[in-house]
């Protein structure tokens, strides 16, 4: 299979994807607009695609001018995704509009001038027929792709510097990278077409020019189609991650709510708005411990704390597990006793940052549901407490 296919297949791969972005924002118009159109592209470099192309028109090598046509709009869709992303008010929007437009008629006319026999600037060195309009049609092309991919480079490199997310920054550095190399073939290119109108060109030489410029075509695509996958992948990663907490916090949630019931909101989000769900959970598992919290003292904190010690647990996971078996004492004793009127103890998540207080709470959940040390506690020292309150009562 040829690299042309290769790649062909993984920007529709790509495209696909990103095609129902096409009815959303500015932004994520502008980046499946650009793959479609590349994807397109790269599909007319199939030597059979193109063929069947130039057939269907009855033009010698329509294909070739679809092709350079498509990847203009490829590069103008690109650019206009790296102006949404890092200046969104806006970069010479009139001026680039007026520039793309004047290249998408240029390019054909100039195909239009050129003799059938050298349409492809390549032709001329077995031709023997130096055609100006042939060189100008691909150079037009070459040149936008050099001034999108050099303001595509400048723009995202400098964004990324100033990026704090490291997927963000990893995106923008790789979709850089992939505008530097855009520049560095567009440079190759026109340093070849120049060598090919001195009429001095070898077939020799255009070989290895052609060698050249796909190896730096496909990595500024690997590069740009990796940067701009990073977004959505970390998206994806992200709902995956605050799928799995929900799943973790379950069992810690129903058994604190079903205890507490008033401290569950009204007006529960769908299940499709995971990272609020998620949020609502902690919450609700926040209040209830500062509610049950109210019916145990201190010193069964400290009793806890001892349990986990004896039962062998390491000591970065102790606070967790003790934690988990003051509050599951004090969800059995909750609905049958008063508040305990003294020192209360202290939860573990008081003063920790959004992401450390979510692993926190996991810790507590799998130790609240699955230590039997914990169970055994909360069963042992609620019985107690239940007999205390039933001697003070009597």
């Amino acid at each position: 299979m040829s690299h042309q296919i290769l790649v062909a297949t993984a920007l529709w791969a790509v495209a696909l994807w990103r095609a129902p972005s096409l009815r959303y924002s500015r932004k994520q118009r502008a980046i499946a607009l650009a793959f479609l159109s590349l994807a397109a592209a790269m599909t007319l470099e199939v030597p059979a695609v193109s063929a069947s192309v130039d057939s269907l028109t009855g033009i010698a090598s329509t294909g070739y001018l679809l092709k350079h046509m498509l990847g203009l709009v490829s590069a103008a869709a690109v650019l206009e995704f790296v102006i949404a992303v890092v200046r969104p008010q806006g970069f010479l929007q009139h001026s680039r509009h007026v520039l793309e437009a004047a290249c998408l008629i240029l390019m054909p006319v100039a195909f239009a001038l050129a003799p059938d026999d050298a349409r492809v600037p390549d032709d001329i060195v077995f031709a023997h027929d130096t055609s100006g309009w042939a060189l100008l049609h691909v150079g037009v092309f070459t040149l936008y792709i050099g001034c999108a991919m050099t303001m595509t480079a400048i723009l995202f490199l400098h964004a990324a510097r100033h990026a704090r997310d490291r997927w963000i920054r990893a995106g923008h550095s790789l979709l850089g990278l992939g505008g530097t190399l855009g520049i560095l073939y567009a440079l190759q290119r026109l340093a070849h077409l120049a060598h090919v109108a001195t009429g001095t060109a070898t077939p020799a030489d255009v070989h290895r020019a052609d060698t050249v410029s796909t190896a730096l075509k496909v990595a500024a695509i690997a590069a740009i189609t990796a940067g701009s996958c990073l977004s959505p992948l970390s998206v994806a990663t992200t709902a995956l991650r605050q799928r799995r907490a929900l799943s973790r916090l379950e069992p810690l949630w129903r058994a604190l709510t079903d205890a507490v019931p008033s401290v569950v909101l009204p007006l529960t989000p769908g299940p499709a708005r995971t990272r609020l769900v998620l949020h609502r959970r902690l919450v609700e598992i926040s209040d209830a411990t500062l509610t049950l919290r109210e019916y145990v003292s201190a010193d069964l904190q400290h009793r806890a704390l001892d349990m986990a010690k004896r039962a062998g647990y390491p000591p970065r996971a102790r606070s967790a597990v003790a934690e988990a078996a003051w509050l599951k004492t004090a969800a059995l004793i909750a609905t049958t006793s008063t508040p305990y009127k003294g020192e209360h103890p202290r939860s573990g998540s008081d003063g920790l940052s959004p992401a450390a207080e979510l692993r926190w709470t996991c810790q507590v959940s799998a130790a609240y549901d699955r230590c039997p040390s914990v169970a055994a506690f909360a069963r042992a020292e609620a019985a107690h407490l239940q007999d205390q309150n039933r001697k003070h009562a009597a």
